[in-house]
């Protein structure tokens, strides 16, 4: 039995079922029994009574449309036929009915109806789904535009990483080996080629310098050929050809399509070029004709343009700053090169008998060095150490520095300050502080016996326990005014004895570890001619 209950809400339907149904319907509700819930119009003609057998058949015409989810148009008596839509998304279940006359005209106005309101939705669906489609192109697109501009991003992100690497260490090759792959996959470039002609440093003879990277391999004469008919004026500017250039049919363009060349240069001067070849493109796999917008959206592919060129453009800026940075880092190592060697030269002129000595020390500390497995940085911080490590015996008087005989106390502590003196020297030179410990130091045993300060064991600095061990091997080995050279055998002997005592057993260890190299340096050294002849007793 149907049960009509009258409310005042509204029924809601979807816009499709309100527009097969007309302005005027009934919203029935499945509650253990389907039970009308309101009407769409209640100011409007309320529908028909229905017999009990056509009430029937409406309940099972909202049964089924309930199972089935589909609209459906049924005869439920002689005189009615329903009309019945289900209502989606609902629980417990609803239909929206409207009864109407059961007379063939009114049926077919009705299936009219529904025909006029499906091809309405079909067209509304193909639009939506056209929008749809264009907006997924619309994301796709983007995407692949974000997905460019952040490996651009990340490409530019190490580019700026690299413009830290600015020490005279880091060549300009090593930059470009670490910056030109990335940029050859970013540009979809088959090959990019840094040629360096121009001269960094005043050492560098094996020019033009060609290193490139990429999946194909152009010999080095095609590569400086390429270049030579490009920029045959010159002029450091940037030039883009792509396949239409006549030039590409010119011998010696074998297998070239496109190319861009920057040059890498500063206000300063030019320093190479950079050049990248021919896209890297999947190919069309067909013979195209320029009037198929295709094979011209493919040909637009495989050419250069100003996004490849300024990319370049800004790797050539870096390459070009750190050439000429290193440059001047070369040039500002070759003046400390210089300040050193004045001041080492200063040392030997006031006294012959110890020429060479801070060269040999030097050379010791850095085999020392090795063989405690320092880094290399380190190692070269400790050969300038040792080259600057007796500088302060500047200020030790002439007459107590050159004495053939045995020192006095006074005397004794007068020397004693070289490494003060030394210090004193050296520490305004803020290039230079990293020698300062070992200049101060290298004269401190691991027993606190040792001066300027006393210090025992690992108080002492590690280079100053090198230059130790270096500078007492090469002062019992060489002649000096007062007495000859101990025999090898005999320094060796005492370094071993006065481990842990004396010097840092660690090093005394390195020291053997290298000690053939360091018998090589050693057996070079050379003898003054005015050496006073002495007793074979004064060892």
């Amino acid at each position: 039995m149907i049960l009509a209950i009258t409310q005042p809400d509204t029924p809601v339907v979807d816009p499709f079922s309100s527009d097969l149904l007309g302005e005027c319907f009934q919203l029935w509700q499945d509650e253990g029994g389907w039970t009308r819930s309101c009407l769409s119009d209640p100011e409007s003609d309320r529908p028909p009574c229905l017999s009990e057998p056509a009430t029937a058949a409406l309940c099972r015409l909202l049964t089924d449309v309930a199972r089935s989810e589909k609209p459906l148009l049924r005869t439920i008596s002689s005189d009615y036929a329903a009309w019945a839509v289900p209502v989606s998304g609902h629980l417990p279940a609803q239909v929206a009915v409207r009864i109407v006359d059961n007379n063939p005209e009114r049926l077919i106005e009705l299936i009219n109806q529904a025909s006029h309101c499906a091809w309405t939705r079909d067209t509304s669906l193909q639009r939506t789904t056209a929008t749809v489609c264009s907006q997924e192109d619309q994301l796709l697109a983007y995407a692949a535009q974000v997905s460019e501009d952040l490996e651009e991003v990340t490409w530019l992100r190490e580019l700026a990483t690299n413009l830290e690497l600015s020490e005279s260490s880091n060549s300009v090759e090593a930059i470009a080996e670490s910056v030109l792959p990335s940029l050859c996959s970013l540009l979809h470039a088959f090959t990019v080629i840094f040629v360096r002609d121009v001269a960094v440093t005043g050492r560098e003879r094996s020019l033009p310098f060609v290193w490139q990277t990429g999946p194909i391999v152009i010999p080095r004469p095609t590569c400086l050929s390429i270049l030579a008919s490009l920029v045959a004026d010159g002029q450091a500017r940037t030039v883009v050809r792509n396949y239409r250039s006549s030039q590409f049919r010119s011998p010696g363009f074998d297998g070239v399509e496109s190319c861009v060349i920057v040059p890498v240069a500063t206000s300063s001067g030019r320093l190479g070029w950079l050049m990248a070849i021919n896209k890297n493109v999947c190919p069309l796999g067909r013979t195209g004709d320029d009037r198929d917008p295709a094979y011209r959206t493919y040909m637009s592919e495989r050419e250069f343009g100003s996004f490849e060129a300024s990319l370049m453009n800004a790797t050539a800026v870096v390459l070009a700053a750190h050439g000429r940075n290193c440059g001047l880092f070369h040039e500002k190592e070759l003046l400390l090169r210089g300040v050193i060697r004045s001041m080492i030269n200063a040392i030997d002129a006031k006294d012959s008998y110890t020429c060479g000595h801070s060269d040999r020390v030097a050379e010791f500390a850095r085999l020392i060095s090795r063989a405690l497995s320092l880094s290399s940085d380190h190692c070269e911080r400790i050969y300038m150490t040792g080259l600057l490590h007796d500088v302060g015996k500047i200020g030790v008087p002439d007459d107590v520095l050159k004495k053939p005989g045995k020192l006095t106390v006074s005397e004794f502590e007068l020397i004693k300050q070289h490494p003060v003196i030394g210090f004193e020297i050296l520490r305004h030179l803020e290039n230079l502080s990293y020698v300062l410990p070992g200049v101060l130091h290298h004269h401190e045993a691991v027993d606190g016996s040792g001066y300027p300060h006393g210090l025992k064991g690992d108080q002492i600095p590690l280079c100053a326990r090198i230059l130790a061990v270096a500078d007492a091997y090469d002062a019992m080995t060489s002649n000096r005014p007062y007495r000859r050279g101990m025999p090898t055998e005999r320094a060796e002997q005492i370094l071993k004895d006065g481990a842990d005592a004396q010097w840092d057993r660690g090093c005394v260890d390195a020291f053997f570890r290298s000690v053939d190299g360091i018998r090589l340096i050693a057996s070079q050294r050379s003898t003054p001619a005015e050496l006073i002849e002495l007793a074979p007793d004064s060892l």
